[in-house]
């Protein structure tokens, strides 16, 4: 029984390493045949709980490429609050990508009132009066903090995309936003009803906080086998960046 039981793990083991191999694989190819409306709006990426830029990097990647979006900026935040800019490549009309690294990544709520000084800085060095949110975990609950900060930046907020985020101690929208679509993506991994770490019920209560404050809000349950949509790996997911590419930049 003790051999059998060595077997069996070992099988499964193997399963999910070649299932992982096999999602990575295709991962980056996700887009090569997306076209989207190129502009000069930016999309912020924000980490989860504890993320860096290993957390963003396959996502800032995949959407980094022709015909799709351009990682122009990295915004690196020190635990003060003060901002400094690592720029890749000018801020043109190209869907600019700009990943958000927060030396103190374990409290959304400040990681929230940081964020006022990066969309500064967006709106007053680089001229841009346009931004998206794509939060993972707890980038959604710092979005949802943002929105209801009461002396937000000057930019307007254009569309959020949360991913695996289930909002803790965040308060219903006060402040309308007319403009704001949102796309709530959660994963379920085969039949159970949670993507190893959040629950659907969970993920589901922003619709209960934005509701009748934005102009458009969907739910969406991204459905697959353990190394799909794991938690932790939703955001290094064709199928996630093909749902985002496609709400954040209307394919031609």
């Amino acid at each position: 029984m003790r051999h059998r039981a060595y077997w069996i793990s070992i099988g499964i083991s193997l399963v999910i390493i070649f299932g992982l191999t096999g999602a990575w694989a295709t991962h980056h190819r996700a887009l090569h045949q997306f076209r989207g409306e190129q502009t000069r709006t930016a999309t912020l990426l924000l980490p989860g709980d504890g993320g860096n830029w290993l957390s963003l990097r396959s996502m800032t990647l995949t959407l980094s490429q022709p015909h799709v979006a351009t990682h122009s900026l990295t915004a690196h935040v020190a635990t003060n609050g003060h901002v400094s800019w690592e720029q890749l490549r000018p801020v043109r009309a190209d869907n600019p990508v700009v990943p958000v690294l927060f030396a103190d990544n374990t409290h959304p709520q400040r990681e929230a009132r940081q964020l006022v000084g990066v969309l500064n800085d967006l709106a007053t060095r680089y001229h841009i009066t346009h931004v998206n949110f794509v939060g993972h975990s707890s980038g959604g609950t710092i979005a949802l903090a943002y929105l209801n900060l009461a002396h937000p930046a000057p930019v307007t907020v254009t569309h959020l995309v949360c991913i695996g985020a289930d909002f803790p101690g965040i308060a219903p929208l006060t402040r309308q936003y007319p403009q704001l679509r949102i796309l709530n993506l959660a994963g379920m991994v085969d039949a159970v009803p949670n993507d190893g770490e959040v629950p659907l019920s969970d993920a589901r209560r922003l619709g209960s906080l934005v509701r009748g404050h934005v102009a458009s809000y969907r739910f969406k349950i991204m459905h697959g086998h353990l190394w799909q949509v794991e938690h932790s790996l939703l955001h290094e997911s064709g199928p996630v960046d093909r749902e985002i590419a496609t709400f954040l930049y209307r394919p031609n």
